[in-house]
């Protein structure tokens, strides 16, 4: 069974939250399992967080490994607006296009 987007979402914040206060620092290399073990969920969302935090330049690929990239606080705050801007963005949308008894 696929995860639920629930799941990717929250081990994409759980990541990005242990980043941010400092778990995690620059130059240091995610391992899939172990964040899987730590944060109790399967390596399937622990994955596609960590592909999420590459593209968004949060961690960078050195070989086959994913480390933390240097960031300053500020550039990794705006990695927190985007998706709450979009998540904002999509109760409006959905509140627009509901059914008068949803």
């Amino acid at each position: 069974m696929p995860p639920s987007g629930s799941s990717q979402k929250d081990a994409y914040f759980l990541v990005l939250e242990a980043i941010d206060q400092g778990d995690y620092r620059p130059g240091d290399r995610l391992v899939e399992s172990e964040l899987a073990e730590r944060f109790g969920v399967s390596r399937t969302p622990i994955r596609e967080a960590l592909q999420r935090l590459e593209t968004q330049g949060v961690l960078t690929r050195d070989g086959r490994s994913l480390m933390v990239s240097s960031l300053d606080h500020n550039q990794l705050g705006e990695v927190y607006v985007v998706p709450a801007e979009l998540e904002a963005l999509a109760a409006r949308l959905a509140a627009q296009h509901a059914a008068p008894e949803e």
